[in-house]
């Protein structure tokens, strides 16, 4: 049987009160799946620092897969696994020898899809998935497809829109499209590219709504130490962010766009977590996507990975 490769420990810093800490420890299957029935959560509840939560009837998984870059050619180390496409597709392979308790409801794709290359694959996914807009879907074109090509969820016609959210088992799902036109590498809330204008007020309605539980995902992180750089959002998109994170206080955040290997952080009583790309990511990191399992009180995640640079194997 296919093994997990549980990665909390490599390469991830944890943040808790938004002070650095170095977590030291693996998340094995078995409490893995102990989430499910809350038997690991008094053990992990001053560690996590999480938010207080309610209780969901059903437990389920999702997998929330970061930058597939599916039109990029191999990656020097990388050959062995192919191109960008069939990077992500192998994704979904690894997804069907889990056992069946851990088999994900559905896959969060946080940006930089290249909807071009991976448009005559899609129908080889039978894996529902929920996309959102990366830098690399800046224009007008690629943005045009990646609607497109999942009208249910960024609409059709004059009811299209690129941010949107959905309820699965009494988790709100909310997908925030931060990529405004041109590829920026800066996030922003507002473009002339990010259909329709309004996505500020839409996100504060959204994370006040009534369902206890929430999660939020989008392409680029915010920054958390209030410095203006690249590949984060905008100062001030930041600090509204933040701000409005630390009051409504939802249970998970996803980001994808840094290519590091993955990150985990505290703001205020959410945990958010930068994933890293199942691509490439800088200095030869392995390549990888997450599977969270969505338990009775609690949500724990376990890192996949994909493929290893043939210098780090």
């Amino acid at each position: 049987m296919w093994q997990f490769y549980v990665k909390h420990n490599h390469s991830v810093g944890l943040h808790s009160g938004e002070g650095a800490m170095t977590k030291s420890e693996y998340l094995g299957r078995r409490e893995f799946m102990g989430i499910a029935t809350g038997t690991t959560l008094a053990a992990r509840a001053a560690l996590a620092g999480s938010s207080e939560t309610i209780a969901v009837s059903e437990p389920f998984n999702f997998a929330v897969i970061a930058d597939p870059h599916c039109a990029e050619v191999p990656k020097t180390g990388l050959e062995v696994y192919g191109n960008g496409v069939e990077k992500f597709l192998r994704c979904f392979e690894k997804m069907k020898e889990l056992p069946k308790e851990e088999q994900p409801d559905f896959a969060l794709i946080a940006g930089d899809i290249h909807p071009e290359a991976l448009a005559p694959h899609l129908d080889t996914i039978t894996l529902p998935l929920h996309v959102v807009a990366g830098n690399h879907e800046g224009s007008n074109e690629t943005r045009g497809l990646l609607r497109a090509m999942f009208p249910h969820d960024f609409g059709s016609g004059g009811a299209v829109r690129d941010y949107y959210a959905f309820t699965h088992k009494g988790i709100r799902f909310i997908a925030s499209c931060d990529a405004g036109a041109g590829g920026d590498h800066i996030g922003h809330f507002s473009s002339e590219l990010i259909a329709p204008h309004g996505q500020c007020d839409w996100l504060e309605k959204e994370l006040q709504r009534p369902e206890p539980r929430k999660v939020l995902f989008a392409h680029i992180p915010p920054a958390l130490d209030d410095v203006e750089r690249n590949m984060y959002m905008g100062r001030n998109d930041s600090r509204w962010f933040l701000e409005l994170v630390r009051e409504t206080k939802p249970e998970m955040l996803f980001f994808g766009h840094l290519h590091h290997p993955t990150e985990e952080h505290q703001i205020g009583n959410t945990r958010c977590i930068n994933v890293r790309s199942c691509c490439w990511n800088f200095q030869n990191a392995p390549v990888g996507f997450l599977l969270v399992r969505v338990g009775a009180e609690r949500m724990e995640f376990r890192e996949i990975i994909t493929g290893t640079c043939a210098d780090k194997a």
